[in-house]
């Protein structure tokens, strides 16, 4: 018998959930997330494991989700000095890099920017060879400036060789602080999309250490020697070294968790998961218990990328979504008091109408410290310049007409599809939803973000482009396979338990006999 931890740390709340072997749920918490987010995480683990009465020894894994990338890079804080190459020229000088860089990340970061001599077809065959007077040259600009470097190179996913020397050398003329970031390692195949993915690893990197060490503080605080795991956003786990190597895959690991953990919960393999929090409500489709990946670029802090993200549609609609009446008539959001909810809602004695004074007020919704039912809804009642019956029923159909758009946006087909709510503002969502089959709001979907934390999978993927006019298909994918196992392994998945989540071959536009191969591994993780 032994015990797992899920955590997930959001804007509003840090959940946790502490969880038996066999995944069945013994106890859970939501705690406020706080400005140092390892006190909040800190209080959600002390509270499930006082709760659970388990022995700490006994407490195996814990598993982290959490949102520190992904709000440093939106509120440009604490990013690395970066320096960035590229090989390419003399074929890529026609846009330059972090072109489409919002304008004050690009002052923040784009000090150190350099295009040298190299690169590849798609096929391997060289463009131009390394220069390495040229490579070194610039290094040598950029020691004592950067504290990590991105490298990328024209279809380095093809043949990544160039990538590497350039960060052999680096590590000469740099040193080993500084940390590198090589694109074949994070993004597709788009040079450009991919390189912006490596600058902004490279930009993460003394966050993510940091975090990496806030946790690993926390863990030994509580007296606990359990093994510690990150959430990517595919629903699978990376080891704390791997996370500071690539802090970049875990920008969207909260609603991927949520997704997963909702599936779990629900007993629901193909189906939209919509997760209501304090801010916002994100829909994402489950394919097989796994969230579908987005085949468009997403773009994080204003920048397009190309590493593997979920398929995510999201609305201002949250607990704290802020209600206004003009005309007589209701808007919502989309602006939020997020976690500033008892300070600031008319419900405690503020006076900003959120969505959840009305579930307040039709008694859906309970939560201490709040006003009585009367007097709450007189307040709503002064403020919309309604009555209350006619407030909520206003508030109730723009949230429907808000949620069936997500949905639709979400559906691939006419079909209707399972439904599955999750997210401590769940009691948000109607109960019928045009285009779904059925609502379900499973037991613990408060806390379906930590669970799907805690359920995850240690996870592997690659991809490359064969040229199938010089090279057999079928022995490039039996080898890219072999590569993808070989690194579960040694990242510590059990070997009898590894299944294929994806295996791919998509013929590439424009380019005769080229062939995308991608595979993509999981299995749990050794007992």
């Amino acid at each position: 018998m032994y015990y797992k931890i899920g955590v997930d740390v959001g804007g509003t709340n840090t959940d946790a959930v502490l969880v038996s072997h066999d995944n069945l749920i013994l106890a859970k918490t939501k705690q406020t997330t706080t400005l140092d987010v390892s006190n909040g995480i800190e209080n959600a683990i002390g509270k499930v494991i006082a709760d659970a009465k388990v022995p700490k020894q006994d407490i195996k894994y814990i598993m982290l989700g959490t949102t520190h990338c992904t709000n440093a890079l939106v509120e440009r804080k604490e990013l690395n000095k970066i320096g960035a190459i590229r090989i390419g020229l003399p074929a890529s000088s026609a846009i330059p890099t972090m072109t489409d860089f919002p304008k004050d990340l690009k002052t923040l970061l784009g000090k150190h920017i350099y295009m040298v001599h190299g690169g590849y077809e798609f096929d391997g065959r060289l463009i131009s060879p390394l220069n390495e007077q040229e490579v070194k040259d610039y290094l040598l600009q950029m020691k004592g400036a950067v504290e990590s470097l991105a490298i990328t190179g024209i279809f380095s996913k093809t043949l990544p060789d160039q990538e590497l020397q350039v960060a052999t050398w680096a590590k000469e003329i740099l040193g080993d602080a500084v940390r590198i970031s090589c694109s074949h390692q994070i993004g597709g195949l788009g040079l450009l999309e991919r390189e912006n993915a490596a600058i902004l690893n490279a930009a993460l990197q003394d966050v993510a250490s940091k975090m990496v060490k806030a946790f690993k503080d926390t863990v030994r605080r509580l007296g606990l020697l359990s093994q510690l795991f990150i959430g990517q956003n595919d629903g699978t786990l990376m080891s704390l070294e791997q996370s500071q190597d690539f802090p970049v895959l875990t920008i969207s690991s909260g609603p991927t968790n949520s997704i997963r953990g909702a599936g779990a919960l629900s007993g629901v393999a193909n189906g939209i998961v919509i997760d209501v929090g304090g801010t916002t409500s994100d829909g994402g489709v489950l394919v097989n218990y796994f969230p579908r990946e987005s085949t468009q670029a997403a773009q994080i802090g204003g920048v397009l990328t190309n590493f593997r993200m979920p398929d995510i549609v999201a609305v201002g609609i949250g607990g704290g979504t802020i209600v206004r009446f003009k005309d007589g008539k209701c808007h919502l959001g989309p602006d939020s008091v997020g976690y500033m909810l008892k300070e600031q809602a008319v419900a405690f004695g503020g006076h900003t109408l959120t969505l959840s004074d009305f579930f307040l007020a039709n008694d859906a919704l309970q939560i201490g410290g709040a006003l009585g039912i009367r007097s709450l809804k007189e307040t709503i009642e002064r403020i919309s310049g309604q009555a209350f019956s006619e407030a909520l029923a206003s508030v109730k159909y723009q949230i429907q007409l808000a949620i069936e758009r997500v949905v639709d946006k979400l559906k691939t087909d006419a079909a209707e599809i399972p439904v599955i709510a999750c997210g401590g503002g769940a009691f948000l969502l109607p109960k019928t939803i045009d285009g779904a089959s059925e609502v379900l709001f499973p037991e613990h979907l408060e806390v379906a973000n930590a669970f799907g934390a805690c359920i995850a999978q240690i996870g592997h993927e690659e991809e490359m482009v064969v040229n199938t006019l010089q090279s057999d298909e079928k022995q490039a994918m039996d080898k890219l396979m072999l590569t993808v196992r070989k690194a579960l392994l040694q990242n510590g998945a059990l070997e009898d338990s590894i299944k294929v989540l994806a295996k791919e071959s998509t013929p590439l536009a424009y380019l005769p006999g080229a062939v995308k191969l991608k595979v993509k591994l999981c299995g749990d993780l050794i007992t």
